[in-house]
Protein backbone atom coordinates (compact mmCIF):
# COMPACT_ATOMS: atom_id res chain seq x y z
CA UNK A 1 0.00 0.00 0.00
CA UNK A 2 1.37 3.47 -0.86
CA UNK A 3 2.07 5.76 2.06
CA UNK A 4 0.37 9.15 1.80
CA UNK A 5 1.98 11.96 3.84
CA UNK A 6 -0.11 15.06 4.50
CA UNK A 7 1.66 18.40 4.05
CA UNK A 8 -1.11 20.41 5.70
CA UNK A 9 0.63 20.59 9.08
CA UNK A 10 3.94 21.66 7.57
CA UNK A 11 2.21 24.22 5.37
CA UNK A 12 0.33 25.66 8.35
CA UNK A 13 3.55 25.91 10.38
CA UNK A 14 5.32 27.69 7.51
CA UNK A 15 2.48 30.19 7.20
CA UNK A 16 2.63 30.80 10.94
CA UNK A 17 6.39 31.40 10.78
CA UNK A 18 5.94 33.78 7.86
CA UNK A 19 3.27 35.71 9.77
CA UNK A 20 5.49 35.96 12.85
CA UNK A 21 8.42 37.07 10.72
CA UNK A 22 6.36 39.84 9.15
CA UNK A 23 5.04 41.02 12.52
CA UNK A 24 8.55 41.23 13.94
CA UNK A 25 9.93 42.99 10.86
CA UNK A 26 7.10 45.52 10.81
CA UNK A 27 7.72 46.39 14.46
CA UNK A 28 11.44 46.85 13.78
CA UNK A 29 10.63 49.14 10.87
CA UNK A 30 8.10 51.31 12.71
CA UNK A 31 10.01 51.30 16.03
CA UNK A 32 7.21 52.82 18.17
CA UNK A 33 8.00 53.52 21.84
CA UNK A 34 7.45 51.02 24.63
CA UNK A 35 6.67 47.87 22.63
CA UNK A 36 7.85 44.32 23.32
CA UNK A 37 7.02 41.37 21.08
CA UNK A 38 7.76 37.66 21.66
CA UNK A 39 7.25 35.36 18.68
CA UNK A 40 8.14 31.81 17.68
CA UNK A 41 10.66 31.61 14.83
CA UNK A 42 12.82 28.78 13.59
CA UNK A 43 16.57 29.35 13.57
CA UNK A 44 16.57 29.76 9.78
CA UNK A 45 13.73 32.26 9.89
CA UNK A 46 15.41 34.18 12.69
CA UNK A 47 18.63 34.49 10.67
CA UNK A 48 16.55 35.91 7.84
CA UNK A 49 15.06 38.45 10.25
CA UNK A 50 18.48 39.33 11.67
CA UNK A 51 19.78 39.98 8.17
CA UNK A 52 16.85 42.31 7.48
CA UNK A 53 17.48 44.02 10.86
CA UNK A 54 21.13 44.67 9.99
CA UNK A 55 20.09 46.24 6.70
CA UNK A 56 17.54 48.46 8.45
CA UNK A 57 20.01 49.48 11.17
CA UNK A 58 23.63 49.06 9.98
CA UNK A 59 24.77 50.61 13.26
CA UNK A 60 22.90 47.94 15.25
CA UNK A 61 26.02 46.76 17.12
CA UNK A 62 26.13 50.16 18.86
CA UNK A 63 22.37 50.76 18.77
CA UNK A 64 20.52 50.08 22.02
CA UNK A 65 17.00 50.21 20.60
CA UNK A 66 15.25 48.77 18.76
CA UNK A 67 16.84 45.55 19.89
CA UNK A 68 16.56 42.03 18.59
CA UNK A 69 17.27 38.94 20.69
CA UNK A 70 16.81 35.24 20.08
CA UNK A 71 16.49 32.24 22.40
CA UNK A 72 17.49 29.23 20.30
CA UNK A 73 16.34 26.76 22.98
CA UNK A 74 12.73 27.99 22.97
CA UNK A 75 12.96 29.31 19.37
CA UNK A 76 11.67 32.68 20.56
CA UNK A 77 12.57 36.00 19.00
CA UNK A 78 12.08 39.16 21.07
CA UNK A 79 11.81 42.65 19.61
CA UNK A 80 12.04 45.59 22.03
CA UNK A 81 11.52 49.18 20.89
CA UNK A 82 12.64 52.35 22.63
CA UNK A 83 11.69 52.09 26.32
CA UNK A 84 11.56 54.58 29.17
CA UNK A 85 14.72 55.13 31.17
CA UNK A 86 13.69 52.76 33.91
CA UNK A 87 15.42 49.64 32.56
CA UNK A 88 18.81 51.18 31.93
CA UNK A 89 18.74 53.44 35.01
CA UNK A 90 17.95 50.65 37.46
CA UNK A 91 20.29 48.10 35.87
CA UNK A 92 23.23 50.48 35.52
CA UNK A 93 22.70 51.69 39.09
CA UNK A 94 22.89 48.17 40.55
CA UNK A 95 25.80 47.17 38.30
CA UNK A 96 27.73 50.32 39.16
CA UNK A 97 27.33 49.84 42.92
CA UNK A 98 28.68 46.28 42.67
CA UNK A 99 31.53 47.20 40.33
CA UNK A 100 32.68 50.26 42.31
CA UNK A 101 32.60 48.51 45.68
CA UNK A 102 34.53 45.52 44.33
CA UNK A 103 37.18 47.76 42.75
CA UNK A 104 37.63 49.75 45.97
CA UNK A 105 38.03 46.61 48.04
CA UNK A 106 40.37 44.86 45.62
CA UNK A 107 42.58 47.90 45.03
CA UNK A 108 43.87 47.59 48.61
CA UNK A 109 45.26 44.18 47.68
CA UNK A 110 45.93 44.28 43.94
CA UNK A 111 45.29 47.21 41.61
CA UNK A 112 45.95 44.89 38.67
CA UNK A 113 43.18 42.53 39.73
CA UNK A 114 40.82 45.44 40.44
CA UNK A 115 41.37 46.71 36.89
CA UNK A 116 40.04 43.44 35.44
CA UNK A 117 36.51 44.23 36.70
CA UNK A 118 34.51 46.16 34.10
CA UNK A 119 30.90 47.19 33.63
CA UNK A 120 28.89 45.28 31.05
CA UNK A 121 25.74 46.29 29.19
CA UNK A 122 24.30 47.48 25.89
CA UNK A 123 26.50 44.87 24.21
CA UNK A 124 25.10 42.02 22.14
CA UNK A 125 26.30 38.62 23.33
CA UNK A 126 26.42 35.70 20.89
CA UNK A 127 28.69 33.12 22.49
CA UNK A 128 25.98 30.94 23.93
CA UNK A 129 26.48 27.23 24.35
CA UNK A 130 24.60 23.95 24.60
CA UNK A 131 20.88 24.18 23.96
CA UNK A 132 21.25 27.98 23.65
CA UNK A 133 23.88 27.89 20.90
CA UNK A 134 22.98 30.41 18.21
CA UNK A 135 21.18 32.73 20.63
CA UNK A 136 21.58 36.51 20.70
CA UNK A 137 20.98 38.70 23.79
CA UNK A 138 21.64 42.13 25.25
CA UNK A 139 21.60 42.55 29.04
CA UNK A 140 20.33 45.68 30.74
CA UNK A 141 23.50 45.77 32.82
CA UNK A 142 26.18 43.61 34.36
CA UNK A 143 29.84 43.04 35.23
CA UNK A 144 32.56 41.22 33.32
CA UNK A 145 36.08 40.04 34.05
CA UNK A 146 38.65 40.90 31.40
CA UNK A 147 42.40 40.25 31.35
CA UNK A 148 45.12 39.24 28.92
CA UNK A 149 44.11 35.62 29.53
CA UNK A 150 40.54 36.19 28.32
CA UNK A 151 37.21 37.52 29.49
CA UNK A 152 34.01 36.26 31.07
CA UNK A 153 30.66 37.85 31.82
CA UNK A 154 30.21 37.01 35.49
CA UNK A 155 27.10 38.96 36.51
CA UNK A 156 24.05 40.12 34.54
CA UNK A 157 21.19 42.44 35.55
CA UNK A 158 17.87 42.48 33.72
CA UNK A 159 14.85 44.63 34.55
CA UNK A 160 11.24 44.05 33.57
CA UNK A 161 7.65 44.59 34.60
CA UNK A 162 5.56 42.00 36.39
CA UNK A 163 3.81 40.81 33.23
CA UNK A 164 7.24 39.99 31.79
CA UNK A 165 8.42 37.91 34.77
CA UNK A 166 8.35 34.69 32.73
CA UNK A 167 10.51 36.34 30.08
CA UNK A 168 12.99 37.45 32.75
CA UNK A 169 13.22 33.85 33.97
CA UNK A 170 13.90 32.66 30.43
CA UNK A 171 16.64 35.26 30.21
CA UNK A 172 18.05 33.91 33.46
CA UNK A 173 18.32 30.44 31.93
CA UNK A 174 20.03 31.84 28.84
CA UNK A 175 22.66 33.72 30.81
CA UNK A 176 23.40 31.07 33.45
CA UNK A 177 23.03 27.85 31.45
CA UNK A 178 23.90 29.21 28.03
CA UNK A 179 26.56 31.82 28.81
CA UNK A 180 28.01 30.63 32.09
CA UNK A 181 27.47 33.74 34.23
CA UNK A 182 27.91 33.26 37.97
CA UNK A 183 24.99 35.43 39.10
CA UNK A 184 21.82 36.71 37.45
CA UNK A 185 20.04 39.65 39.11
CA UNK A 186 16.37 39.95 38.18
CA UNK A 187 14.55 43.20 38.96
CA UNK A 188 10.76 43.00 38.66
CA UNK A 189 8.49 46.06 38.85
CA UNK A 190 4.73 46.44 39.04
CA UNK A 191 3.49 49.78 37.74
CA UNK A 192 -0.17 50.83 37.66
CA UNK A 193 -1.03 52.03 35.10
CA UNK A 194 1.83 51.01 32.81
CA UNK A 195 3.92 53.84 31.35
CA UNK A 196 3.01 54.88 27.81
CA UNK A 197 5.37 57.21 26.00
CA UNK A 198 3.43 60.08 24.34
CA UNK A 199 4.07 60.75 20.66
CA UNK A 200 4.16 64.53 21.02
CA UNK A 201 7.15 66.60 22.06
CA UNK A 202 6.67 67.87 25.61
CA UNK A 203 8.63 70.88 26.84
CA UNK A 204 6.68 72.05 29.88
CA UNK A 205 7.38 71.12 33.48
CA UNK A 206 5.82 67.89 34.68
CA UNK A 207 3.70 67.82 37.82
CA UNK A 208 4.45 65.21 40.45
CA UNK A 209 1.70 63.73 42.61
CA UNK A 210 3.43 62.31 45.67
CA UNK A 211 2.26 61.76 49.25
CA UNK A 212 2.89 59.48 52.22
CA UNK A 213 6.15 58.13 50.78
CA UNK A 214 4.20 56.63 47.90
CA UNK A 215 5.90 56.11 44.56
CA UNK A 216 3.41 58.11 42.57
CA UNK A 217 2.87 59.20 39.00
CA UNK A 218 3.77 62.20 36.86
CA UNK A 219 1.03 63.99 34.96
CA UNK A 220 1.25 66.30 31.97
CA UNK A 221 -1.91 67.60 30.26
CA UNK A 222 -3.75 64.63 31.66
CA UNK A 223 -1.19 62.17 30.30
CA UNK A 224 0.18 59.68 32.83
CA UNK A 225 3.88 59.61 32.10
CA UNK A 226 4.54 56.99 34.75
CA UNK A 227 2.14 54.92 36.72
CA UNK A 228 2.43 54.44 40.45
CA UNK A 229 5.15 51.94 41.28
CA UNK A 230 3.15 49.42 43.30
CA UNK A 231 5.82 46.79 43.84
CA UNK A 232 9.52 46.25 43.23
CA UNK A 233 11.60 43.23 44.13
CA UNK A 234 15.01 41.83 43.29
CA UNK A 235 15.76 38.13 42.80
CA UNK A 236 19.26 36.68 42.91
CA UNK A 237 19.85 33.52 40.89
CA UNK A 238 23.14 31.61 41.04
CA UNK A 239 24.74 29.08 38.75
CA UNK A 240 24.14 25.54 39.99
CA UNK A 241 21.11 26.45 42.12
CA UNK A 242 17.40 26.13 41.40
CA UNK A 243 16.44 28.39 44.33
CA UNK A 244 16.52 32.17 44.25
CA UNK A 245 16.71 34.81 46.98
CA UNK A 246 14.03 37.51 46.76
CA UNK A 247 14.30 41.00 48.29
CA UNK A 248 11.33 43.38 48.33
CA UNK A 249 12.01 47.12 48.00
CA UNK A 250 8.48 48.47 47.42
CA UNK A 251 5.14 46.89 48.37
CA UNK A 252 1.66 48.38 48.00
CA UNK A 253 3.22 51.57 46.70
CA UNK A 254 5.36 52.16 49.80
CA UNK A 255 9.04 51.62 50.46
CA UNK A 256 9.40 48.54 52.67
CA UNK A 257 10.20 49.13 56.36
CA UNK A 258 12.83 46.38 56.47
CA UNK A 259 15.14 46.83 53.50
CA UNK A 260 18.10 44.56 52.75
CA UNK A 261 21.61 45.85 53.37
CA UNK A 262 23.10 43.29 51.00
CA UNK A 263 21.92 41.09 48.11
CA UNK A 264 24.40 38.39 49.05
CA UNK A 265 26.70 39.18 46.13
CA UNK A 266 30.34 38.46 46.99
CA UNK A 267 33.50 39.84 45.45
CA UNK A 268 34.40 36.32 44.31
CA UNK A 269 31.20 36.22 42.20
CA UNK A 270 32.79 38.69 39.78
CA UNK A 271 35.63 36.34 38.78
CA UNK A 272 36.13 32.95 37.16
CA UNK A 273 36.71 30.42 39.95
CA UNK A 274 40.36 29.72 39.09
CA UNK A 275 41.23 33.43 39.02
CA UNK A 276 39.71 34.13 42.41
CA UNK A 277 41.28 31.08 44.04
CA UNK A 278 44.69 32.12 42.74
CA UNK A 279 44.32 35.62 44.17
CA UNK A 280 44.44 34.46 47.83
CA UNK A 281 42.29 37.47 48.80
CA UNK A 282 39.72 37.16 51.56
CA UNK A 283 36.20 37.12 50.15
CA UNK A 284 33.70 39.82 51.13
CA UNK A 285 29.96 40.41 50.89
CA UNK A 286 29.19 43.52 48.82
CA UNK A 287 26.84 45.94 50.64
CA UNK A 288 23.66 47.22 49.00
CA UNK A 289 21.82 50.46 49.80
CA UNK A 290 18.24 49.25 49.24
CA UNK A 291 16.69 52.56 50.30
CA UNK A 292 18.69 54.42 47.68
CA UNK A 293 17.83 51.76 45.07
CA UNK A 294 14.10 52.06 45.80
CA UNK A 295 14.31 55.82 45.42
CA UNK A 296 16.24 55.51 42.14
CA UNK A 297 13.61 53.11 40.77
CA UNK A 298 10.91 55.63 41.63
CA UNK A 299 12.82 58.45 39.96
CA UNK A 300 13.55 56.31 36.89
CA UNK A 301 9.87 55.45 36.57
CA UNK A 302 8.96 59.13 36.82
CA UNK A 303 11.46 60.08 34.12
Amino acid sequence: MPVIISTNISSTQDKGMDANYNRALNLLKSNPPEQTLDLKLSRAKYLQLENAFLKLYPESLELRYPSLSYNSFTETVTVVTAPGNIHESVASGISSVIEVDAKQYLSTYSRELAATILGYGSTTARRFRGAFEGSRKQPDGGVRYKSLDGQKVTLVVEVGFSENYARLCRSKDMWIDGHGVNVFILVCLTERPRFKNPTTVLNETLRLNLSNNRHALYLYRGHKWAGELKEAFIEIWRAGSTISSRFYLIQNGHTCDELPTTLGIRTSDLFPDHVWQASNIADRVIPFDAKKAAQEEKVAAEE
